[in-house]
């Protein structure tokens, strides 16, 4: 399925970029480092996403392993399998940067990950739409103690190597890079996602750089 991305966030681009809170004020030449990559991201993305409804038992006992992720779909019947990606194109435009200008390659890297982002922002705002139901945050492989080994199952689950062009690789990482698997469940009506932030479940924690910042990687539960 397409995804309409005409914005990409400025601050989480900067934030990506420097690996930190971004200090305020923001310096002019940080914002125009970014805004000329996220409109090169823009202008390179085709942002896609697919996803399907599945009963949370059998995943439970058969492929999402952890107590983490179990603990994250408690109370939900269902769950979705979401996938999405900006595309090959964004890929190629950040290596040709690496090539010729790494500072450049930094903050076009920055800006696909906050693209992405909100791309998986905006699937999820549609989905939740559509099924007229409340969804919780989004938890990805790697997550906890969810494995990042079973996101070559969850693309096929899903066909998103014939839906949405992403595949899988050996070593079990997304190609194009610039993409991301997720699961959400779907909560019973009247209930309010809740989810524990994402530094209380990895295990990294203690001697996490970011953490000592305190900011966080970007891979949010909420």
């Amino acid at each position: 399925m397409l995804c309409l991305l005409h914005h990409i966030p400025t601050e989480e681009t900067i934030r990506y970029a420097l690996g930190c809170a971004v200090p305020k004020p923001v310096d002019p030449q940080w914002l125009s480092k970014a805004q000329t990559a996220q409109q090169q991201v823009l202008q390179s993305s085709q942002p896609r996403f697919c996803w399907r409804v599945f009963p949370s038992a059998p995943l439970l006992e058969q492929l999402l392993t952890g107590q983490d992720i179990r603990s994250h779909l408690s109370g939900c019947t269902d769950c979705i399998l979401l996938a999405a990606t900006l595309g090959a194109q964004v890929d190629a435009l950040i290596r040709r940067a690496q090539v010729r200008d790494m500072e450049q390659a930094l903050w076009l890297d920055a800006a696909a990950s906050a693209a992405i982002e909100e791309v998986c922002d905006t699937a999820q705002r549609q989905i939740a739409e559509q099924l007229g139901q409340s969804l919780t945050h989004r938890f990805s492989c790697g997550y906890g103690d969810l494995p990042l080994s079973i996101q070559p199952q969850l693309c096929t689950l899903l066909d998103s190597a014939k839906s949405i062009g992403l595949s899988v690789s050996h070593s079990s990482m997304l190609t194009p890079v610039k993409s991301v698997t997720a699961i959400l469940g779907i909560l019973p009506a009247g209930t309010v996602a809740s989810a524990p932030k994402p530094c209380t479940i990895c295990h990294l924690k203690e001697n996490c750089v970011l953490r000592r910042k305190g900011v966080f990687c970007g891979k949010s539960t909420d």
